[in-house]
């Protein structure tokens, strides 16, 4: 897997015009600047919810942590409307199950910047088909993010499912899955009122999550970068290579410049994979049989 972060610097980036809801303006209003505080969940109430991150509430791990799943009172987004103005211990509260991803310690830097990205990415973005960030918490030095819970697992757990733990996903859900991805990247990719341009850079099959009844959300924007606004190009430059072997674009690996058209990509490889077309190649690629996309 490339998980490697870089020094990078935009390009540029095309400015957009359309609007948004009441809400989901009110809501940016809210993330921004000192208001971001809002989101802050205090560590005692994490700890609490997690049985001090014990065993049996840890769902999965990962490079840069571990997961788990809890219940916690977090701030009701569907009353943004009468949140402006207040404090944050004015705002509403709602019980939810959630996912508690806390990074370890030992993360080193790209971990790190991962988790403000998030924040920062996420902060902004609230659609049906992305990953909600419900909250975090900084304090002792802890890195801890807080999502909605998805209760199906990813893309991948079906598709590879090679201990037949879960059932097959029939045409039908496979294509709603597809569509379901495709909106959540327009979303990105669009210039709305208080949200900017948003490139993933780590689009597969393993970052996209079904719910309960299987809608399909994009999560992980650990790599993500928003686009500088109201620039005429529309790429972003890195020094070294990010993203995942396998779903890379070949025009990105050789250019170092990062398009949206590079995202797209990478939902292609995605489109083949959910039909079935791409599951030996992988194989094949992780036995070291055909040439990979790493590079140094």
């Amino acid at each position: 897997m490339l998980r490697h972060a870089s020094q990078e610097h935009s390009e540029a980036a095309e400015d957009g015009t359309s609007s948004n809801s009441l809400k989901a303006s009110t809501f940016f209003n809210l993330v921004e600047g000192d208001q971001m505080d809002f989101l802050k969940i205090p560590l005692n109430k994490i700890n609490e919810a997690t049985k001090d991150f014990s065993e049996e509430c840890r769902v999965g791990s990962g490079g840069y942590g571990k997961v788990y799943k809890a219940k916690l009172d977090i701030v009701d987004i569907q009353c943004l409307s009468s949140m402006e103005g207040k404090c944050k211990d004015e705002l509403p509260k709602i019980s939810k199950r959630v996912a508690i991803k806390r990074i370890s310690s030992e993360a080193h830097e790209y971990g790190k910047q991962g988790f403000l990205t998030e924040i920062e990415l996420l902060a902004t973005c609230k659609h049906q088909n992305i990953v909600s960030l419900h909250g975090y918490s900084e304090e002792n030095d802890e890195m801890i993010l807080v999502y909605e819970f998805v209760s199906n697992g990813s893309l991948a757990d079906y598709l590879l499912n090679s201990d037949k733990t879960r059932a097959n996903l029939t045409w039908a859900q496979r294509l709603q899955i597809c569509l379901d991805i495709a909106n959540g990247i327009d979303y990105l990719h669009t210039h709305i009122e208080g949200k900017r341009r948003i490139l993933h850079r780590d689009i597969k099959s393993d970052n996209i999550l079904l719910d309960e009844n299987l809608n399909a959300k994009i999560g992980d924007f650990g790599l993500s970068k928003f686009h500088p606004i109201k620039q005429q190009a529309s790429s972003v430059y890195s020094k070294n290579v990010v993203g995942t072997d396998f779903y890379t674009d070949p025009e990105y690996l050789n250019t170092f410049k990062y398009k949206r058209e590079s995202d797209i990509y990478s939902f292609g490889v995605v489109l083949f994979e959910s039909n079935g077309y791409c599951t030996h190649c992988k194989d094949m690629l992780q036995r070291g049989k055909i040439r990979g996309t790493h590079r140094s």
